[in-house]
């Protein structure tokens, strides 16, 4: 009876949620406009749970309450960029609730919850190009051996599996004997063939900070896009078309148009007066299965996600130039989860000492160097970091730390004499509903998805969180 309700239940909330998604779709659109000058804008919202034939009950155990709680297994989908197609994820962070509002950055997985667990990410990303739904369910059931292998034993399998790798410490049980034999020959494929690299990011521009004397080309900004295409634009800010300041390719032609593993350079021309700009890169890129997804809404981490297919989608992404004589700064940074930081990285293209301050203390770069600084950050905490340099510069680093899946620190559960199952009572976030804690569909009940439909459409929250939790505004 469990089974078959929870499905009818998951599939009429969907729908309720979807109809309260597309009722938020402008005041979201407004939200995202205003994330202005972002380093990498790949961003991502949830749009619907698990579908009802991609989903089956598990168990798992929850550390901090000392009890099994029901909950499914199956499939999310989101759009990145606000355009369909809409893409499945599958969770990677079995304890951690996921809420409909949250707002998803694409970002490396040294920057996520994947490097709590060494290895795991090849593993899976194996199951993600090897299973459900790459792969449908009769191919899949012919490959294991496990017969009479539905789409949703394969779905439930395929994210059992991966919490296998993502959350080793958490114990799950699966009711269907078919879901679970299958989810173990994955577990075994994936631990001897889960060897891959990890995928490109979907569009990036690196390094996201170039600078030089006026006179002089500045660069490379190398363009980065999944799939190895795009069809993107680049541009200059209105401040850099003042200053005539131009794009050129590596043989000093103007260029518009960029693909994957195009260089691009600003050419200053002589006498032009210190200033700074921004590139910005924006179209369409092809995203790849295995990226990593971090979310927040209201300052809070939501459940960490991982892409399970590709799709044609909108990008966009910024890199800040600064010429002129004198100290001419540059400023990049990126998360360090093993860390626990942000690491900010100064430069000086320039030809006399640049003076920064970062965090309230002052660096000084000689012509020609640059220097790291090191800002600890707390796990799940937010952080608003501003640089400032000679001529003006400014430049502002804000986002999240989640480095660690909710499960790595916990105790792991007792292999035997375990209490019975027991149904969670739903709660809602405090600016939006939560989805199953395990990433299912609609486990936590009926009560709070519905309320949820009611506020859904109240409020976005936008971070800055990028690539390799690369972030910038230039101001």
């Amino acid at each position: 009876m469990f089974h078959k309700q929870g499905r009818a239940v998951s599939r009429v909330v969907a729908v309720m949620l979807a109809s309260g998604l597309a009722a938020g779709t402008g005041l979201l659109a407004a939200g995202a406009a205003a994330a202005a000058d972002s380093t990498s804008d790949v961003t991502a919202k949830i749009v619907q749970g698990s579908k009802g034939d991609e989903q089956e009950p598990i168990s798992y155990f929850d550390p901090d309450k000392h009890i099994w709680k029901n909950s499914t297994a199956g499939p999310f989908f989101i759009k990145i960029g606000g355009a369909d197609p809409a893409l499945p994820v599958y969770c990677i962070d079995l304890l951690q609730p996921a809420s409909w509002d949250a707002t998803y950055h694409e970002t490396d997985w040294n920057s996520s919850s994947l490097q709590d667990n060494p290895g795991a990410g090849p593993k899976i990303l194996w199951i993600l190009q090897h299973s459900f739904p790459a792969v449908n369910a009769d191919a899949l059931s012919a490959a294991s051996g496990v017969k009479g292998l539905s789409k949703a034993d394969a779905a439930a399998g395929t994210q059992v599996a991966i919490w296998s790798f993502s959350d080793p410490n958490v114990q799950v049980k699966q009711e269907d004997k078919e879901a679970k034999a299958f989810t173990e020959w994955l577990i075994a494929q994936a631990n001897q063939n889960g060897k891959g690299e990890e995928p490109k990011p979907t569009l990036t521009l690196d390094p996201t900070s170039v600078g030089g004397k006026s006179g002089t080309t500045l660069g490379p900004i190398t363009v980065a896009a999944g799939g190895g295409t795009a069809a993107v634009s680049v541009a200059l800010d209105d401040k850099g078309t003042a200053a005539k300041v131009t794009l050129v390719d590596d043989k000093g032609a103007a260029v518009k148009n960029v693909k994957s593993g195009d260089k691009v350079y600003a050419k200053v021309p002589a006498g032009a007066s210190a200033g700074s700009a921004s590139i910005t890169a924006s179209g369409t890129a092809t995203s790849s299965v295995g990226r990593a997804f971090v979310g927040r809404i209201d300052g809070k981490p939501s459940q960490t996600l991982i892409l399970a297919g590709h799709g044609t989608v909108p990008v966009s992404a910024k890199a800040a130039i600064s010429w002129g004589l004198g100290a001419v700064p540059t400023a990049d940074a990126v998360v360090d989860c093993a860390k626990g930081s942000l690491v900010v990285t100064l430069g000086n293209k320039g030809d006399k000492d640049a003076a920064f301050k970062v965090a309230g203390k002052d660096y000084t770069v000689k012509p020609g160097g640059t220097q790291s600084v090191t800002l600890p950050v707390k796990e799940d905490e937010k952080y608003d970091f501003t640089v400032t340099g000679p001529e003006g510069f400014s430049k502002e680093f804000t986002g999240l730390l989640n480095c660690k899946t909710d499960s790595s620190t916990k105790t792991p559960p007792p292999s035997t004499g375990s209490p019975a199952p027991t149904t969670p009572a739903p709660s809602a976030s405090p600016t939006g509903p939560e989805l199953a804690s395990t990433g299912g569909g609609m486990g936590t009940g009926l009560t709070a998805a519905v309320a949820g439909v009611l506020v859904v459409a109240g409020g976005a929250a936008v971070y800055g969180l990028r690539r390799r939790g690369r972030h910038g505004r230039t101001s």
